[in-house]
């Protein structure tokens, strides 16, 4: 009983509440639809907004592109194992850290994407690897790993040579235009079924593959 009064005042503070709000309901719907200049400050409100976003996008674009470049250069002064068995352990390790830091929020994506691509650099099928990627990975992650194997693409290019510390061994460059037809297909490759739960086993798959080859 003594919790009544304490009930009756939380459902009338509920109920001034609930009434505000379909008043300025109300008043709101009313003055968009009879006053113009209600409707003009509206529209600049809605600009503010969308510019305000915009400049957002783009502040976080260009830190993630500075972010990239500089880790591109830092796994390319890494180099790579030299022995199988070493890259092996390697892409294991990285594929690991990737899923890891891609679960830890937007501030851990460009070192996710770092060590995806850390483990592209090792695997034997890179083309095939971006078509399991493509399938797994979150998508904010993904186009940071596009991001970081074109720049990757880019530099070699200008380059001119293939730099053994950035580059696939004895393989091609991948190519951002050949990942839909490298996605995985038929009973030799990596199930797309599998590979989009984004399962251990996936991953295991393609480090028993990467070491037969």
């Amino acid at each position: 009983m003594s919790s009544s009064p304490a009930l009756r005042v939380a459902g009338a503070t509920a109920a001034v509440a609930v009434t505000g709000f379909l008043g300025y309901a109300v008043y709101f719907d009313y003055m968009r639809r009879n006053s113009a200049d209600f409707r003009k400050s509206l529209k600049k409100q809605h600009k503010k907004l969308a510019a305000a976003a915009e400049s957002r996008a783009k502040e976080e674009k260009e830190r993630n592109s500075k972010a990239l470049r500089q880790a591109l250069a830092e796994i390319q002064a890494e180099g790579i194992p030299a022995s199988p068995e070493q890259q092996e352990l390697y892409f294991q390790e990285q594929v690991a850290e990737g899923e890891k830091l891609a679960t830890m929020g937007s501030e851990y994506h460009v070192k996710s994407a770092s060590h995806f691509y850390r483990a592209l650099r090792v695997y034997p099928q890179p083309l095939e690897l971006l078509g399991i990627y493509q399938k797994v990975v979150p998508p904010p992650v993904w186009n940071l790993l596009i991001e970081i194997t074109s720049l990757s693409s880019s530099e070699l290019s200008g380059a001119g040579a293939r730099s053994s510390a950035g580059a696939i061994p004895a393989q091609p460059q991948a190519s951002v235009a050949d990942i839909d037809d490298a996605s995985p297909v038929g009973g030799d490759a990596a199930s797309p079924n599998g590979a989009s739960q984004g399962s251990g086993a996936e991953w295991e798959k393609l480090s028993q593959e990467s070491r037969e080859a």
